[in-house]
């Protein structure tokens, strides 16, 4: 999973003398999402793969106040409680990561496996996971340098959570829906060859968080 870094929306209600949007995006391509800044609503690279990718909305940022009626906000600052009282923190810390990943490339020497797959990074394709090209490994390792930071500020109530959590959520709730068809599979197998609609109805609501939807879409 992906996690990238949200711009610092105060510093974005700070520019109030120039227009600018605030540019939402998702990448088709590897899923992931992303926000910047812009003077205008125009396209950007995706941070994973490098895809092209439009923004799917765009507010325009105006004194803090969006067209879309939303203000953009900055969680705000707790009133100082009476001592003794408990209050409410977001506690943040950000760890420096390098991000390594390895293809297979069938190659007549160094130079050149290393010219193809410089050639499918910059094209966004070393992370198809083709037969020519089968992707290897695709991680994060902390950086080791001791660059681990830790913020804490004081907040009226917690924000909601962003992007990264809830792409987290949707890959745990798919996790936990393969792990119940393979039990109602194995349960319908022990009972002759026929999976019992009970086994399977409690998916559903899973399934609909995993693929973030909130019904079933009636089809005619």
């Amino acid at each position: 999973m992906t996690l990238i870094t949200q711009p610092n929306v105060s510093a974005i209600q700070a520019e109030t003398s120039t227009v600018r949007y605030l540019n939402h995006y998702r990448c088709p391509y590897c899923q992931t999402e992303w926000e910047d800044e812009w003077d205008c609503a125009c396209n950007d690279r995706c941070p994973h793969c490098n895809k092209e990718i439009e923004p799917y909305e765009s507010s325009l940022i105006d004194c803090g106040s969006a067209e879309t009626g939303s203000p953009v906000e900055a969680p705000s600052l707790a009133k100082v409680p009476a001592k003794g009282m408990n209050r409410l923190f977001v506690v943040s810390y950000e760890i420096d990561y390098v991000h390594r990943v390895s293809v297979g490339i069938t190659a007549d020497s160094p130079e050149a496996a290393q010219q193809i797959a410089e050639q499918a990074f910059n094209d966004a394709t070393i992370w198809d996971d083709t037969v020519a090209m089968p992707l290897l490994s695709d991680e994060y390792h902390e950086s080791g340098d001791e660059s681990l930071l830790w913020e804490c500020v004081a907040v009226e109530q917690w924000p909601e959570p962003d992007h990264s959590v809830r792409q987290l959520k949707k890959e745990q709730a798919a996790m936990r829906v393969c792990r119940g068809l393979v039990e109602a599979y194995q349960q319908g197998k022990a009972n002759g060859g026929s999976v019992d609609w009970e086994n399977l109805d409690p998916l559903i609501p899973v399934a609909l968080q995993a693929l973030g939807k909130t019904a079933l879409e009636n089809k005619s």
